[in-house]
């Protein structure tokens, strides 16, 4: 009796651990929360804006490629309420971005949107240096790894990446591990990507390709472009649009 207890909780256990062969095609939906008022100095602006801005993104994921795009926000019907004329609706990101990984050319592709304008930015894959850890979790049911970097204004950047699921590609700009990565926490949870769905069945691969929409452009005139409209941030944060009714 006492080994059939041993064995059930063994069982019990390990419903939780995707035990399966290493996936190597996919998606993942992440929501994408950003503490808006940490780099804010204003009180009086603080107190209008809610402190964290939270939105949801998707990466469709191959062993070479992958795409990455955010995912369209529901109309809130408070956008368009007239009874407060001093509300701040606030925006993060572009709209229809989209990140294109090619790991075998290591060549990225990058669709931004800009106003009414779409527009295409062609590089080099760029690489971080990974520092890895040995602490070690369990996310969505998939054992994963730590490992850490430091992003471009040299805050550190903590990824949580899983060697079962065989793709070296993440949220936004970060990947070059040995497997997805599932969460990232960016500068003491200045911005934090967790995963809310991962789907590895009946995924069709076809979907992860470069986007060929917009004018091509150099990513120095993309940035001007930004700093000249929004005075975007120039080490790469995320571009915050504030739009006063």
């Amino acid at each position: 009796m006492q080994k059939i207890i041993f064995a059930a909780l063994a069982l019990s256990s390990g419903q939780n651990i995707h035990a399966q062969a290493p996936t190597k095609e996919g998606k993942i939906i992440y929501e994408r929360k950003v503490n808006v008022h940490r780099r804010m100095t204003d009180e009086s602006m603080k107190s209008m804006i809610p402190e964290f801005n939270i939105s949801k993104t998707e990466l469709d994921f191959s062993a070479e490629e992958s795409i990455y795009k955010n995912i369209k926000e529901e109309e809130d019907i408070r956008d368009h309420a007239g009874e407060d004329n001093n509300r701040v609706i606030m925006r993060i990101g572009g709209g229809d971005d989209r990140v294109y990984k090619n790991y075998t050319s290591e060549k990225i592709t990058e669709q931004r949107e800009l106003g009414p304008k779409k527009y295409l930015i062609e590089d080099s894959l760029p690489r971080q240096s990974w520092k890895f850890q040995d602490e070690t979790k369990t996310i969505k049911g998939y054992a994963c790894k730590k490992a850490v970097t430091h992003n471009r204004e040299g805050k550190e950047v903590v990824a949580w990446y899983c060697e079962d699921i065989l793709s070296p590609s993440g949220p936004e700009g970060y990947g070059g591990l040995p497997g997805l990565i599932l969460e990232l926490n960016s500068n003491d949870a200045e911005v934090v990507f967790s995963p809310l769905d991962i789907i590895t069945k009946d995924f069709d691969k076809k979907i992860v390709k470069a986007p060929t929409e917009g004018k091509k452009i150099s990513r120095k005139e993309f940035q001007q472009m930004l700093t000249d409209q929004f005075g975007a941030n120039p080490n790469g944060g995320p571009t915050i649009r504030i739009i006063r009714n």
